[in-house]
């Protein structure tokens, strides 16, 4: 069978049932009219690469059924695990991916909805499996609520900007809210997430590759296009990032006072607008929470404006973009913990926390950046389980995306070197650089 009749029948016959007995298919369902239900057709539309850059495999899904007599129709996302082999969903840990978006929709959601007054904007929660080596979350499609990805891989306009940033410091503001006025349950909440990108010592050989040689692509960018960067300060970025997975562990762990829920993976792929009849954006929503975790919030601003922003929008505007981030965080905070705003969270010092996080998000865009820019076009199961020698990941992670990308890594170095020295910030500050290897 085809991918499509396979998943078809896996749901006519394996889930369906399942979320009809759990209650939240029908608000009406009775276990005594069970009998009734009657699957009827079932589409599926798979997710491609030229929409979204994903690891999973993803489609949406209409199905039409008939209980006690009525005609009903869902529209759901279902969201599961590629077949590749076991030390590939290890390296990858799909299984503490798949847990932290199942604890954020099972456990998480219903106490912040609670504290919210069911105002937060998400996809209903309709099943969900974690298994040793596969999992399955499903949710409801936010497009029947006019929510979409927005049409740019990358490069968000200074709309889609300000939307963004005023929403993630109206969530920061209401997580700090949650946590300074009950730590207990603040605790309670968020004691069942797991580090899911740096809980394994090693990683994908493929993946390590494409690090080590980012690096060096960014370090030829910069000479090349911002030669007045300091070349000391350059190696110390390139020592930093050197080592992802011991940088990564220091820099995203919780660090107080500063610390709070974070989404972790704030970028463009994982939020959905809404528009007005003008294609103007009007509201955002977050999706994919994966990569859930306590950290500061600057993982979700630094990584969002270094990998869905160009230098364009970001330079130009960073002061009044800051800006809007800090009046919704403050606004938010009020509103929630019915107090003033911390001195710790003052303007000068989330702008130094930022430029702390700098070098992480700058070598996501390095590492990242040129697939959205030129995407591979290939499924997950693709891409993991394709043939690719050394010299051919080389070539493609210093080639890829030609002079945009080049160019845009080069900036962000720029800006980095610049925040750093304007606000007297060392990009090690916060690091045990004696943990990292020489290089």
């Amino acid at each position: 069978m085809s991918l499509i009749e396979t998943e078809s029948q896996w749901l006519r016959t394996t889930i369906l049932p399942k979320i009809l007995e759990s209650g939240r298919l029908l608000d009406t369902y009775s276990a005594s009219k069970a009998d009734t239900f009657r699957v009827g057709d079932i589409d599926v539309d798979v997710i491609g690469p030229k929409e979204a850059f994903m690891l999973t495999l993803c489609y949406r899904t209409t199905i039409r059924f008939e209980y006690d007599g009525e005609p009903f129709e869902r529209k759901m996302v279902v969201k599961k695990t590629p077949m590749v082999p076991p030390d590939v969903y290890e390296a990858v840990q799909f299984g503490d991916l798949f847990a932290n978006e199942i604890d954020f929709y099972t456990k998480i959601l219903p106490q912040i909805q609670k504290v919210a007054e069911g105002k937060f904007a998400a996809p209903k929660y309709y099943y969900s499996e974690l298994n040793p080596l596969s999992a399955i979350v499903i949710l409801s499609d936010f497009a029947e609520d006019s929510w979409r990805v927005t049409k740019d891989r990358v490069g968000l306009s200074l709309e889609h900007v300000r939307i963004a940033v005023k929403y993630l410091g109206k969530f920061h503001g209401f997580t700090y809210a949650i946590k300074h006025k009950n730590l207990e349950n603040f605790e309670k909440l968020t004691r069942n997430l797991k580090e899911s990108r740096y809980a394994n010592d090693t990683m994908h050989p493929q993946y390590k590759v494409t690090l080590q040689t980012s690096v060096k692509r960014a370090v030829q960018a910069v000479s090349t296009y911002q030669p007045q960067v300091d070349k000391d300060f350059v190696k110390l970025f390139g020592f930093l990032i050197s080592d992802y997975i011991q940088y990564g562990r220091q820099r995203v762990a919780p660090r107080e006072p500063l610390a709070t829920l974070c989404h972790g993976d704030y970028v463009r792929n994982n939020v959905a607008y809404k528009y007005d009849g003008k294609e103007e954006p009007q509201e955002i929503m977050m999706f994919d929470y994966q990569t859930l975790r306590v950290s500061s919030p600057m993982i979700d601003l630094s990584v969002f404006l270094a990998i869905s922003v160009y230098a364009e929008v970001r330079y130009t505007h960073f002061d009044s973009i800051f800006d809007d981030y800090c009046s919704a965080l403050y606004e938010s905070y009020r509103k929630h913990a019915k107090d003033e705003v911390p001195e710790f969270m003052n303007r000068t010092e989330l702008v130094k926390e930022y430029i702390r996080f700098l070098p992480y998000s700058v070598s996501i865009t390095a590492s990242f950046l040129f697939e959205l820019v030129e995407p591979m076009g290939l499924s997950p199961a693709e891409m993991f389980n394709v043939q690719v020698s050394d010299e051919e990941v080389i070539e493609r992670t210093m080639k890829k995306g030609g002079e945009v990308v080049d160019k845009e890594v080069a900036h962000q170095l720029k800006e980095m070197f610049e925040l750093s020295r304007k606000y007297n910030v060392q990009i090690e500050d916060g690091i045990d650089v004696n943990a990292l290897p020489k290089i």
